[in-house]
């Protein structure tokens, strides 16, 4: 979860690729994580990539649609 709080903090800062760098990875430690938490950060992960998502590089979709596939399989 740190990981995802570190992501936010670096888009709110206006740093998108280290943001979607920092929560690729983030995702990758949630693989097979059930967590309500994980779910929620997650969540907000989408949320704050939500006003990227037509207008930057495919690298945000890419993300999004990992977060999504992450987003089915935590509870």
């Amino acid at each position: 979860m740190t990981l995802g709080y570190l992501g936010a903090v670096q888009i709110q800062q206006g740093q998108l690729d280290a943001a979607c760098t920092t929560w690729h990875t983030a995702l990758d430690a949630m693989t097979g994580v059930q967590s309500g938490r994980a779910r929620e950060t997650v969540v907000q992960m989408r949320r704050a990539l939500s006003p990227f998502r037509n207008r930057a590089g495919s690298h945000v979709a890419e993300l999004d649609a990992k977060a999504r596939a992450v987003l089915g399989n935590v509870v």
